[in-house]
């Protein structure tokens, strides 16, 4: 590969991270200037951040089937194109109503780049995909940092309109960026896309990572969408709160780069937990003492989220030795646990409106943190084989079918 198409894929890559979490922070910073201007009630700004997270993970459901379909830079181009619809569609909305459906036409988006980021690292970084994959989620939370960041200081200067599709910039960009970019597809071809005998939801293991990855994400989810908002109400200016959330997300990128580096061996439980005090201890001091040290309690929730994200997918990794069986898991996991961390925000704005605050929000979460402890305690590296006996099987019985010099190659790179 030549070195101007390597920085080139590389460039293109971080710029498309750079874009997919703006749509959502860009929002949560300016609610109650929106609030008042178009007339966004209590249920549309919690439907704000919920439906992009919704939309990510049912796209997420329809991996295995749309990857087979289509290339993976078409879908990557299509995903840019419809972000880049639905954030330049926020210069001319009037209404809380248009604007929802910008947020969900934008979190369509995104969830097809998600989907088929990893597939075009895997294609063009097959020696260096773990590295590039961190950089890939280093510059996804580094763009929702800039969202929350320059998104208040940009609505000071120009207007609440511009402030909010201004991203649309950075999104075309990185859709230019893509149409340079070559990818060299793999042949598509039933060898090396094995059916699964037995589908991934007859499984309680598979329900229980993705409620596990669900929860964590509705945790981040919520702080997204009302952390600016809750820090507003005691009198912070717009961009103030919006740095808190921005100082949250960059100890969120820091979490997401060092924390699984710390593991040894498969256990991932005990870097799990960390990540879960820390993120108990966030919101604790969001709900007890939130104007004594507020900048604590963000770096402590940033850590702990961005490091139990990744984890939350390595773990999911873990129980399955097949690639093509691990993909599956993982891209149930994430579809269903999208779905499942797109409702929290929305079940926090909800208290928000009955209680008057959000301090009933703060501890619904803390009490599902503790949940969530005592949940992934279960995942013992000596469960991983229990958890899902009959895809043990499939991948026996495959790899066991192998016979004759003319599938004597394909067997060794099944198995390898």
């Amino acid at each position: 590969m030549k070195r101007e198409s390597t920085l080139l894929t590389l460039l293109a890559l971080v710029t498309a991270g750079l874009t997919m979490r703006p749509l959502l922070t860009s929002v949560s910073t300016l609610l109650p200037r929106l609030q008042s201007s178009m007339g966004v009630g209590n249920a549309t700004a919690s439907l704000l951040a919920a439906a992009p997270m919704v939309m990510m993970g049912a796209i997420a459901c329809l991996a295995g089937g749309l990857l087979q379909r289509h290339s993976t830079r078409r879908i990557l181009i299509a995903g840019l194109a419809l972000l880049l619809t639905g954030t330049a569609l926020r210069q001319w909305v009037g209404s809380g109503t248009t604007l929802l459906l910008t947020a969900a036409l934008g979190g369509l988006g995104i969830g097809l780049v998600q989907m088929a980021m990893p597939g075009a690292i895997r294609q063009r970084f097959p020696s260096r995909s773990a590295a590039v994959t961190g950089l890939w989620s280093g510059a996804l939370m580094g763009g929702g940092g800039l969202g929350a960041a320059l998104t208040p200081w940009l609505a000071e200067r120009l207007n609440t309109s511009l402030a909010l599709s201004g991203w649309s910039a950075l999104v075309l960009l990185a859709l230019l960026l893509w149409l340079a970019v070559r990818l060299m597809e793999p042949a598509r071809t039933e060898s090396q896309q094995p059916r699964m005998r037995t589908a991934l939801h007859r499984f309680p293991r598979a329900w229980s990572l993705a409620l596990s990855f669900g929860l964590v994400n509705g945790t981040y989810a919520s702080l997204i969408a009302w952390l600016p908002d809750s820090f507003m109400r005691y009198g912070w200016p717009a961009q103030a709160s919006g740095a808190l959330l921005a100082l949250m997300i960059g100890a969120q990128v820091c979490g997401a780069l060092i924390l699984p580096l710390l593991g040894r061996g498969q256990d991932r439980r005990g870097l799990i937990l960390m990540c879960l005090v820390l993120q108990g201890v966030g919101l604790s001091g969001f709900l007890f003492l939130p104007l004594t040290a507020p900048w604590l309690w963000a770096i402590a929730a940033g850590v702990g989220l961005g490091g139990a994200f990744p984890l939350a997918l390595v773990l999911a990794l873990d129980h399955l030795a097949r690639p093509v069986h691990a993909a599956r898991l993982v891209a149930f996991v994430q579809g269903v646990g999208f779905i499942i961390a797109g409702i929290m925000p929305f079940i926090a704005g909800q208290l928000r409106a009955l209680t008057g605050s959000l301090h009933s929000a703060w501890a619904l979460h803390l009490a599902i943190i503790c949940g969530l402890m005592l949940l992934n305690l279960r995942f013992h590296p000596r469960s991983y084989h229990r958890a899902f006996p009959a895809l043990a099987d499939d991948a026996a019985t495959t790899d066991n079918s192998c016979s004759g010099q003319t599938q004597e190659s394909l067997c060794q790179q099944k198995t390898r």
